[in-house]
């Protein structure tokens, strides 16, 4: 059933002038780019949104406990800190094997999200929340967070590089599944220690999936031009379509 599908969708002229992949990168990314531009509008126009961010954030400030309170510490310190940790790694580890094309998008992904980030942050210049006895102060401006995109942009493509070198799907679906839950939970964790709004959170989440998609269309559309013009390659996918 599924190869009819993927057949079906192959013969239309959309589909096999861009390739299926460019084409759902594509989509993806302007379905983000409407959620990001839906949430700006909202914080920008002072409208319902900025009172429920408020809400919100006095609501989980006023739950914090101190165990809770240092989990969330370490969360976030993973979502930045750990992240090029991680980056550095992968880095060398993609020198190290040779893979220049993965190691180019690894570091596209990981430099231009960051100056994606603190670009956005000065058009918007939005306050950090205020509270009298804060958990953590940020000097920075606050619309969209940087750990929230950033984790999105860095784990989920480190999940996307190991989700493709896995056969098993059990495997595939423990990779997927645990970067989802670390990126949610290092997004609740610039929350609840009151250093971002809700908004300000599903803001991130929004422009890193646009980057982060934006990363993995280009990598790909630029293997499969690459196999287009390879015999051997395309010899290999043809075997690899009837198997």
């Amino acid at each position: 059933m599924f190869e009819r599908i993927r057949k079906f969708l192959y013969r239309l002229p959309l589909v096999e002038h861009l390739g299926i992949q460019l084409l759902i990168g594509l989509l993806v990314s302007f379905a983000l780019i409407g959620v990001f531009a839906a949430i700006a509008e909202d914080v920008v126009e002072q409208e319902e949104l900025v009172q429920i961010d408020v809400a919100f954030a006095d609501a989980l400030h006023s739950l914090a406990t101190p165990t809770s309170t240092e989990m969330y510490r370490i969360l976030s310190f993973i979502g930045m800190e750990g992240l090029w940790i991680t980056g550095v790694v992968v880095a060398l580890y993609l020198l190290l094997r040779k893979q220049r094309l993965h190691f180019a998008i690894w570091l596209l992904a990981l430099v231009g999200g960051t100056l994606l980030n603190n670009a956005l942050k000065l058009v918007f210049a939005r306050s950090r929340p205020v509270f009298i006895d804060p958990f953590v102060v940020e000097h920075n401006f606050s619309f969209p967070s940087g750990h929230a995109m950033m984790s999105l942009i860095g784990f989920g493509l480190f999940a996307y590089f190991v989700f493709q070198a896995q056969h098993s799907h059990l495997a595939r679906i423990f990779v997927v599944f645990t970067a989802v839950m670390l990126v949610m939970l290092i997004g609740i964790s610039r929350m609840a220690l009151g250093v971002h709004y809700f908004s300000d959170v599903m803001a991130g989440f929004a422009a890193g999936g646009v980057w982060l998609a934006a990363c993995i269309t280009a990598m790909n559309t630029i293997k499969r031009r690459k196999q287009a013009g390879d015999p051997v390659a395309q010899e290999k996918t043809g075997i690899a379509a009837t198997t």
